[in-house]
């Protein structure tokens, strides 16, 4: 027997004697146990709130118990994801929680990591972190705590990475700041809304309690933990865990529990937040009498807590809960909505639902409601005299704002005069003007008029670097960039926000040149200025986070990119409301990193919910949705089906050739999808001449210094490999590899792809030597920036290792193979065509050093196809 099973057999024998001890000598008990064990003492206090509590732990097997006693106290300090682990904050039968702190150097976050239990111990664990992950990501409310992220650890343990929420749970934060009934009920109202909206997301919560209410310093509601939750659509009924108190008796009886049930559990929280006792508590301690209590519906009767005073009409909010918590279901409200309307109704002394109608009580509301319309006559006649004096002195401060914003209104009047001026033939010749020639003339005219406003220029400067970009002209658009920030700098008064817009588009202009590091630099500047400053929220943060996470996400740091865009995606949900292209970049954005991390159907979610947005914004053509279109090309690649790819990729380039032309980064982008394309519909004659236009065309924009060109140079090399044309194929790899080295950072994994093509053309080619020096270089990469066990680790291995058996390293050779192969292993349904490659090359590398034994072993394997 080992040391663990000698453990759980101890704690199995004391948790069952306790269990069976009166409360005082059980009490006295753990009392011991905690001043002589105190590892123990926590296993066996959670074991005997998880009994009170009823929780589904032990309908599980002993096994699956004893992964519920480990000690994660101990996993402080230690690293998941981007967060190390700072604080346990909760622990529970299904996992812990924790404060964490982001410690990747990107910028601070403080997040909530829910770490569940080894699934290794209880496979059924998995589907339930699958279900609770599934139902996290369905909900996006600003009154629900976030979901940013979630996976497994190293030790198969799965973890959800949410927003911290820090403030006290509802009751508590209801007393402490001494709330009316009026802040009680809007508090209850917002509650009421975040239900709503799971339910509409075919959600039930099943476990609404004040636990799980959080009422943050700002008074902002979050509701916590669904992890019980269920899917309405999922048509199954299942067996969850509730918390008694809370629990409505459908739940109790197990009898099909739905969003009746939340409903029932928001009665019961009304009532405890007006009447400062819980409505079954004197029943508390006795489980079996309270569950009686709740069939029955024996509650104590409503009386508002005494610290409110007198309360008009008391009597329908007591009613209101009496309705909501009805025995039988249909008895109740119907929806959430419908709650939400009689509170809201009360507050505002309109009849209420849940009250029976007489002609009595419709008058008494209506003369309640409109008490203020006596003293209205008298009032207005004060407020007349008031409001001469004070709009007296308020007009003089309103004149200098109008003087201001009409010089501003003045200024981009006369720009556009300007612009159409100089298309006039009388003013400006003959010659055939262009839309950036007009701009040109317009703004050269605007410097030479504000030169006594440096703010104002600068604000001008700013405004039409987004212009210049959308139009192509990035060198013009940098320098309006730079400029209009030296000026913001030297200014005595200019905002934080202002200097963070102008650091965000000097990242951008860079990120067009395809200068990353700059690019990153500055949009880490703005996100880090605004932080300092104490700004934690709003558009200009937002915005500042996206630019953060897409440079992320084009210099391949795919992990940091997505935390970065949920974060920011989160902020930009608060900072504006429906439909926004601000949203949709960011849905946008978190779809295309999806597709890097190969959580395709994640990703096909995010860019659906994005091209839905931005079609409710914009008619077609528009570059926004050829956006989209580019970016499920690329998905239905990965999906591997070509047809629907191209479908999408050639309305792209249609839409990007229509509005900004072909010589465009954006229209290269399309041009280079569809020639992919082709490539994976088996025409690679048909992509190489579209590459080399789009080469031609980023060539002439920016030479050879922006990367598309070692990209696009790269991709045109695979389009000559598949024709079998491999002497013009290492030409084009030749080109990427040195335009990756000479832009791209030493950490960008992208620099081993053309090592990789070139290893194989010298190895067909039989030039050894010259395929192992790649393959060394490209592995090297890879062992350094992905993570161990990777897939594309044992794709460099296996041809590292080719070429040294073939230049006569066996030893080393049989090395490699022996490490691709454990690694291909991992997944074998994946990977087996990679391992049938592996299997074979080992049976030759052992029959080469004569070990005739050993090859029969791998040559079993072949013919059994594993």
């Amino acid at each position: 027997m080992g040391r663990a099973d000698r453990r759980w057999e101890t704690i199995a024998s004391l948790f069952h004697e306790l269990l069976e001890m009166p409360d005082a000598a059980r009490a006295e008990k753990l009392a011991f146990l905690s001043r002589t064990d105190s590892l123990l003492y926590r296993q066996l206090f959670d074991l005997l709130n998880a009994d009170r509590q009823s929780h589904r732990l032990f309908n599980t097997e002993s096994g699956t118990i004893f992964s519920i006693l480990e000690n994660d106290y101990d996993l402080i300090g230690s690293r998941i994801g981007a967060f190390v682990l700072t604080e346990v904050i909760g622990q529970g039968a299904m996992g812990t929680v924790f404060k964490a702190g982001r410690d990747d150097g990107l910028f601070d976050q403080t997040v909530a990591v829910k770490l569940m239990k080894p699934v290794s111990v209880n496979p059924s664990h998995r589907s339930l972190f699958e279900r609770e992950r599934q139902i996290l990501a369905k909900l996006n409310h600003p009154n629900i705590a976030r979901l940013y992220d979630g996976g497994f650890t190293e030790d198969e343990r799965p973890f959800f990475t949410m927003e911290w929420v820090s403030g006290q749970n509802l009751i508590a934060y209801c007393q402490f700041r001494k709330l009316s009934i009026t802040a009680r009920l809007h508090l209850f109202e917002d509650i009421c809304q975040a239900v709503m909206h799971a339910h509409q997301s075919l959600i039930v919560h099943l476990d609404l309690k004040p636990k799980n209410i959080v009422v943050t310093e700002e008074g902002q509601v979050k509701l916590l933990d669904f992890g019980v939750a269920q899917m309405l659509e999922e048509g199954t009924e299942q067996v969850s865990s509730f918390t008694l108190a809370y629990a409505s008796p459908e739940q109790i009886e197990q009898n099909n529990p739905n969003t009746a049930s939340d409903i029932y559990s928001l009665g019961v929280i009304l009532f405890e937040m007006l009447v400062e006792d819980h409505p079954f508590e004197t029943f508390f301690k006795d489980p079996l009498a309270l569950k009686n209590a709740i069939l029955a519906g024996y509650s104590s009767p409503f009386r508002l807590s005494g610290k409110f005073g007198y309360v008009h009409f008391a009597k329908d909010i007591g009613l209101i809960c009496q309705k909501a918590m009805e025995r039988a279901p249909r008895d109740r409200y119907a929806s959430v909505d419908e709650l939400i309307r009689d509170v809201r109704d009360f507050r505002n002394d309109y009849p209420v639902l849940a009250r029976p109608k007489s002609w009595t009580y419709h008058t008494q509301k209506y003369l309640r409601r409109n008490r203020t319309v006596l003293y209205a006559v008298g009032v207005g006649f004060l407020l007349l005299g008031i409001m001469g004096i004070y709009y007296t002195f308020q007009l003089k401060e309103q004149r200098n704002i109008a003087l201001s914003e009409a010089r501003r209104a003045n200024q981009i009047t006369g720009l556009i005069t300007d612009v159409f001026s100089a298309a006039d033939p009388n003013i400006g010749g003959a010659d055939t003007i262009t839309a950036v020639q007009l701009l040109d003339k317009g703004m050269q005219n605007l410097s030479k008029n504000l030169g006594d406003d440096p703010a104002l220029y600068a604000d001008m400067l700013s405004r039409m670097t987004g212009v210049y970009l959308s139009l192509g002209q990035y060198e013009q658009a940098k320098q309006m960039a730079a400029e209009s920030y030296a000026i913001n700098l030297s200014l005595d008064a200019v905002s934080e926000e202002r200097l963070a817009q102008n650091e965000v588009l000097i990242s951008s202009s860079y990120f067009m040149f395809g200068e990353l590091d700059s690019a990153f630099s500055f949009s880490q500047k703005a996100v880090n200025r605004l932080l300092a400053a104490g700004i934690h929220n709003g558009p200009d943060l937002a915005d500042a986070l996206l630019e953060l996470g897409s440079c992320l996400y084009d210099m391949t740091r795919y992990e940091a990119a997505d935390s970065t865009l949920s974060v920011g995606l989160e902020l930009a949900q608060k900072a504006y409301s429906g439909s926004t292209i601000e949203i949709a970049s960011f849905l946008h954005m978190k779809g295309a990193t999806a597709m890097k991390r190969d959580n395709l159907q994640e990703a096909e979610r995010y860019l659906e919910e994005a091209l839905k947005m931005k079609k409710e914004l914009y008619e077609e053509p528009h570059l926004e949705i050829a956006y989209s279109y580019n970016y499920f090309g690329s998905l239905y690649q990965n999906l591997g089906d070509y047809k629907k790819a191209l479908s999408f990729v050639k309305h792209s380039l249609e839409q990007r050739r229509a509005i900004l032309g072909t010589y465009h980064v954006e229209t290269v982008a399309s041009m280079g999808n569809l020639a992919r394309t082709y490539i994976g519909l088996g025409k690679p004659l048909e992509a190489i001449p579209i590459y080399q236009d789009a080469i031609s065309v980023i060539d002439s924009l920016f030479g050879g210094s922006h990367y598309y060109y070692g990209a696009l140079n790269g991709s045109m090399g695979n389009a000559y490999f598949a024709a079998e044309l491999f002497t013009k194929a290492r030409d084009c790899y030749l080109i990427s590899v040195e335009s990756f080295d000479r832009l791209l950072s030493a950490d960008d994994l992208r620099r081993a792809t053309p090592r990789m093509r070139l290893g194989e053309i010298a190895q067909n080619e039989k030039r050894f030597a010259a395929a192992r020096v790649y393959y060394e270089e490209a592995l090297a990469i890879r062992e350094r920036l992905l993570n161990e066990g990777d897939v594309k680790i044992a794709q460099s291995q296996l041809g590292l290792g080719a070429c040294l058996l073939a230049l006569g390293d066996h030893a080393a050779a049989i090395s490699l193979f022996e490490k691709a192969r454990l690694i291909a292993q991992s997944d074998p349904e994946q990977n087996t065509e990679l391992l049938q490659k592996l299997n074979a090359s080992l049976a030759s590398a052992q029959e080469k050093q004569r070990a005739l034994e050993s090859a029969s072993v791998y040559e079993v394997k072949i013919s059994k196809g594993k």
